[in-house]
């Protein structure tokens, strides 16, 4: 892109005169080498939050992003060299010299209490890996509307007609969809809920919804959407792979089906296991389209 000034041209026409580096800079998190890794496991603080030690050095590129409280993901160094991108752990700093130029930080892998969790994060970090920040907290945004866009793609190029819901709805037009697309085949019309994987363990899906009226717990209602489309880009780093599950109650007479809330059987469990081929999670649109 950089040698194509068309391409760069049609990318930031809407935002009027924009560099190459800044579009760089806001798409591509830094990358930051550890320099110092102590994988000694302890209680920060005496409490619950169970932490190791990381360092990283200090430099012009950096040195905005260096201050107290910020966080990042550990990417293996098999990334930089063309291997998929892959969450090890997490990072946070937690003091930075600029004096010396060193920053230091706690490791920890979002599950509060779980020293073993850390422990195997720990055991596949290397100082050789990098600590990735996102400068401007554009990333999040980019890999969902990126999911979102191959899922279109994909349905599409097997038949399907896609309809793209609204981000939001005007009061005076009805109510807000709470689903994000809608597939068409032979005049059948589904709706799909497009989410992620939970990032602190990806064995796991995110099925949340934010809470409101008709919704008094943060799990997504079974009568919501008729399937969900859960992107896979956190497990195997390429946008393209997805898991689909219909969104129905787990029973004898629908084996297929995920399992509810505790307390609300009307709401889907909010973070099932999401394994392609174990019953509830399949590969493809196809495999959940007739099933209800």
């Amino acid at each position: 892109m950089a040698e194509d000034p068309q391409a760069l041209e049609l990318l930031t026409k809407r935002y009027g005169d924009v560099t190459f580096e800044a579009l760089t800079a806001v798409l591509t998190p830094q990358l930051i080498r550890i320099t110092n890794l102590d994988k000694r496991i302890h209680k920060e603080g005496g409490g619950k939050h169970w932490r190791a030690i990381f360092s990283v050095q200090i430099t012009e590129d950096n040195y905005q992003l260096m201050q107290r409280g910020r966080t990042g993901k550990f990417v293996p160094e098999s990334f930089i060299d063309g291997g998929p991108w892959r969450e090890i752990c997490k990072g946070r700093i937690v003091s930075a010299d600029y004096n010396s130029g060193v920053a230091h930080g706690e490791i920890y892998t979002g599950k509060a209490s779980s020293k073993s969790a850390l422990a195997d994060a720990l055991d596949e970090l290397s100082g050789d890996d990098f600590l990735e920040i996102d400068q401007y907290g554009a990333s999040a945004k980019i890999v969902s509307g990126l999911a979102e866009y191959y899922l279109s793609e994909s349905a599409q190029a097997n038949g399907y007609k896609v309809r793209r819901m609204p981000e939001d709805t005007a009061k005076h037009l009805g109510s807000y969809y709470n689903y994000d697309f809608e597939f068409e085949k032979n005049e059948v019309s589904k709706k799909c809920e497009v989410k992620s994987l939970w990032g602190t363990d990806t064995d796991y899906a995110r099925l949340i919804h934010g809470r409101g009226p008709g919704y008094p717990t943060s799990s997504c209602k079974y009568e919501t959407q008729d399937f969900f489309a859960i992107s896979l880009f956190l497990r195997t780093g390429k946008i393209q792979d997805f898991a689909f599950a219909p969104s129905v109650p787990l029973s004898e007479d629908k084996p297929y089906g995920l399992t509810s809330a505790r307390k609300h059987p009307e709401h889907v469990n909010q973070n099932p296991i999401c394994e392609i081929g174990n019953g509830s999670w399949f590969s493809s649109i196809d495999e959940v389209w007739d099933l209800d």
